[in-house]
């Protein structure tokens, strides 16, 4: 791949058209993203990406912005457990659904009220009402059309962990470091240094002390 970059650089400095890599949306899975970031960052880089930044890890699936081979900007979601990757800039069967079809799919869930979907990277976002009338926030695949997460709005969590267990997980998870912890909007938020040696900003679910979010701080 390192080989084929060079090329397209070599070409363009020549003056010569640059052949345009091919993209798939969704490359094919490689088994989990078990060895983190770096993992993460190496797969992108097999799949004919560069320049990545941006990188987080959100509801179990990498997300980063990237170019890929002919020098669109895009946005890529890794499935962490199963490597399957992503990428906005397709067309057909590869673009990411469209928002009346993600409409058509939370309506057919049994969510009403849907509003104020919003494609952010690679990912729907809405506000619905659930099943049971309550008024959620979701966090939708934009491929898949799979509810990632629902957070209740407003009043309290029924079941949240308190500050201490939240470090607790934290810490037997690998974490270190962890300060600035803080509940807002729903959810634990922290700073703190990750297994692999890295500042990050963590968004914990309340209730099962999953991290939700991480991203470079």
């Amino acid at each position: 791949m390192h080989a084929i970059k060079s090329l397209v650089l070599a070409l363009a400095l020549t003056g010569i058209a640059a052949p345009v890599l091919a993209q798939d949306a969704a490359e094919p899975a490689q088994g989990p993203v078990s060895g983190g970031a770096p993992d993460a960052l190496l797969r992108f880089d097999e799949a004919g990406y560069f320049a990545v930044y941006e990188l987080g890890l959100a509801h179990g699936y990498w997300t980063a912005e990237a170019t890929r081979g002919d020098g669109v900007r895009v946005d890529l979601v890794l499935d962490a457990a199963t490597g399957t990757l992503w990428a906005t800039g397709g067309s057909g069967a590869d673009a990411p659904l469209t928002a009346a079809v993600v409409r058509d799919r939370l309506a057919a869930a049994g969510y009403r009220d849907i509003r104020d979907l919003e494609l952010d990277d690679g990912f729907w976002e809405a506000e619905a009402r659930n099943a049971a009338g309550r008024r959620v926030e979701l966090i939708v695949h934009a491929w898949t059309g799979e509810v990632v997460h629902e957070r209740v709005e407003g009043g309290p969590v029924a079941g949240a962990l308190t500050a201490a267990q939240i470090i607790e997980r934290l810490t037997a998870a690998g974490y270190r470091n962890i300060r600035d912890l803080e509940f807002d909007d729903g959810v634990w938020e922290a700073d703190a240094i990750n297994p692999a040696g890295v500042r990050v900003e963590l968004w914990i679910d309340p209730v099962t002390g999953e991290v939700l979010r991480e991203e470079r701080d």
